[in-house]
């Protein structure tokens, strides 16, 4: 009761399964009925201005594209799927200046991204929009694997990318497993566990 949960409305709703949908609605009933206050709160603004500055490639890529400059160099012979290597092959063609100023960039929607949640106790949302895909479905059409993997990681890293803390707890009544996520503001781990075992309590009444 008196919890205070925003509910990010917007690109991170899009493209999300009706049975997905419907689960995370269901919980959010459960929590408002046991006296939780729910309230849309959007961050597409944020979301949209770290999308353009690493538009070339993300901070993890370009990351990953120094980790791994030696072989990527060489182009020795290294057992990597291209979904992999690919990315992190463009990424190192990025120049420095791009990666100083996404991280400079960053910084800054950080703590917006933090300003933001000082509102809430935690944001709910669909761990993924969709549940998971055969991996038959993933390997005969390429288009459909890429798409797929960008709605799988979509809602997950937003949590990586703004320094904050998440967990993922079953929804129930899926015929496939999908989760419903809470995000807390960054240093606020310990308080999302407990609140995340009072959540986890209360789905499975």
């Amino acid at each position: 009761a008196g919890l205070r949960i925003g509910v990010p409305r917007g690109v991170l709703f899009e493209d999300t399964e009706e049975e997905v949908a419907a689960a995370f609605e269901r919980c959010a009933r459960k929590l408002e009925l046991a006296g939780a206050r729910l309230a849309d709160l959007s961050i597409d603004d944020v979301l949209a201005d770290l999308r353009a500055v690493t538009r070339r490639a993300s901070i993890a890529a370009m990351e990953g594209a120094a980790v791994h400059a030696d072989w990527l160099a060489t182009g020795a012979a290294t057992p990597v799927d291209p979904r992999v290597s690919e990315p992190l092959s463009r990424a190192a063609a990025v120049p420095a200046t791009a990666y100083i100023r996404a991280i400079r960039r960053r910084t800054a929607l950080v703590a917006a991204m933090d300003e933001r949640l000082a509102s809430v106790d935690v944001l709910a949302l669909p761990t993924t929009p969709v549940t998971a895909p055969t991996i038959v479905s993933m390997t005969s059409d390429e288009a459909l694997c890429e798409r797929t993997e960008g709605l799988l990681l979509r809602n997950t890293q937003v949590a990586n990318q703004f320094d904050l803390c998440a967990i993922s707890l079953p929804m129930p009544g899926m015929a496939r497993p999908a989760g419903l996520m809470l995000v807390a503001r960054n240093g606020d781990d310990h308080r999302l566990l407990r609140i995340a075992a009072e959540v986890e309590a209360l789905l499975g009444r």
